[in-house]
């Protein structure tokens, strides 16, 4: 039988070098984050992978990183500013600058010998409003040639809907209200009004031409009812292609926003993309 590191475990053990989990911490703006670092087996150094949760964060996504681990990738997995133990408010506007954040602890951290990683390649990978954030992020990194984005919000572009039509509006404070009260100092009207201030500036088709220019997976959700594919998906691919995107792979799976029924494939899909990753 062939080894498929998707559902199979590593044949070997590496008493040297093993594959571990770290927690660690760092700040933002003040604020202490919380995340795991998945070290992968052997001697390194390993690429990075930020692996990025959405909102509220419920779904961290630590099947797919012990995938990566699997393959070869080290993984970091955090929270961002007031959620899920880290400290501060919660803000969809401290996306990027906790992510740089959690890039500038990477890159500050000198004991090679717990970490192992090669810090001139970090693959950005993001769900959700963790996809959203990957790719913003990219655009203003060169040095972030690879992105994954899974069921990802185009941020600006549903603050350009939010803006107009008060039904939207009202629809999604009653579906995300639950998610606010689970993290710091905000509301779900706060949080869509974020949307509507910076619709101009989040809207990823206006970065289409710098987008086209790196590595992207775009995997959207079929029957997704938190990013429809009308407004979050097929737009954005739509423009890319028009930017000339020559290594953009996109496909949409059969489930719903959490890719719940397809976290086998989902891996599978990226795994097989990650083989090919250029730095």
């Amino acid at each position: 039988m062939n080894f498929d590191l998707v559902i199979n475990d590593p044949r070997h053990y590496d008493p040297e070098y093993p594959s571990s989990m770290i927690p660690v911490s760092f700040e933002s703006k003040g604020s202490r984050l919380l995340g795991t670092y998945f070290i992968a087996a052997g001697k390194g150094p390993h690429p990075l992978i930020m692996l990025l949760h959405g909102f509220p964060g419920n779904e961290v996504n630590f099947d797919l990183a012990h995938v990566f681990r699997r393959q070869g990738f080290n993984v970091l997995v955090f929270h961002y500013r007031g959620c899920w133990g880290s400290q501060g408010d919660y803000s969809w506007e401290n996306l990027p600058d906790d992510l740089d954040a959690a890039i500038a602890f990477v890159k500050s951290n000198k004991d090679y010998a717990k970490f192992r990683t090669d810090t001139s390649k970090i693959i950005l990978a993001g769900h959700s409003m963790g996809g959203f954030a990957s790719l913003y992020y990219s655009v203003f990194h060169d040095e972030i040639k690879n992105v994954v984005s899974m069921a990802g919000f185009n941020a600006g572009a549903f603050g350009e809907l939010l803006k107009i039509n008060k039904e939207i509006f009202d629809y999604s404070a009653d579906k995300i209200k639950d998610a606010a009260k689970i993290v710091n100092n905000t509301s779900a009207e706060k949080l869509l009004n974020e949307l509507i201030s910076n619709a101009d500036k989040w809207n990823l088709l206006k970065y289409s031409s710098k987008l086209s220019q790196k590595r992207l997976l775009i995997i959207g959700a079929k029957y997704d009812a938190t990013a429809p594919l009308e407004i979050h998906h097929l737009p954005l691919i739509a423009s890319l292609q028009m930017a000339g995107a020559a290594e953009l792979e996109e496909m949409t799976l059969d489930c719903g926003h959490s890719f719940a029924d397809r976290r086998i494939e989902l891996a599978r899909i990226i795994s097989n993309w990650l083989t090919k990753a250029r730095f």
